[in-house]
């Protein structure tokens, strides 16, 4: 997950580039959606809640050495399910909201297989398996 969404953009952007940037608010959580769709800069295409499926908390371990230190990953395993429904699966976002629908949209990205869960399945991403990129 390489993407930023557009608020996060203009705050990292603001920040680190103007001398009139403020310092962004650090969000007071990490919540892990999944999109039907592939999600773009602007819309997550977030999974209805009445699939079973809501934002998880997600973890991340703190960037690593100076020579990898643009990249970090999650810490724990974040589950999605059981599905109370059939959908398929495309992609990945995060945000600083539990609800859905709600809360500044940060980062997403695609995943890179695209899955299918059926009634009663989980979606499980592992430790490390959710990398946040800078490039």
């Amino acid at each position: 997950m390489a993407n930023v969404a557009i608020a996060m953009q203009a705050a990292l952007l603001n920040w680190s580039l103007t001398s009139t940037g403020t310092a962004p608010t650090r969000p007071a959580g990490c919540f892990a959606g999944v999109s039907l769709g592939t999600p773009t800069s602007a819309a997550s295409s977030e999974v209805a809640t009445g699939s079973g499926v809501s934002r998880q908390t997600v973890l991340f371990a703190a960037a690593a050495t100076p020579a990898s230190s643009g990249s970090c990953s999650n810490s724990a395993a974040i589950t999605f399910g059981p599905f109370s429904s059939s959908c398929v699966i495309s992609g990945v976002f995060l945000n600083d909201s539990t609800s859905s629908g709600a809360g500044t949209y940060l980062y997403f990205g695609n995943l890179s297989t695209v899955r299918t869960p059926l009634v009663g399945d989980s979606l499980v991403f592992a430790v490390g398996a959710l990398a946040i990129t800078m490039a």
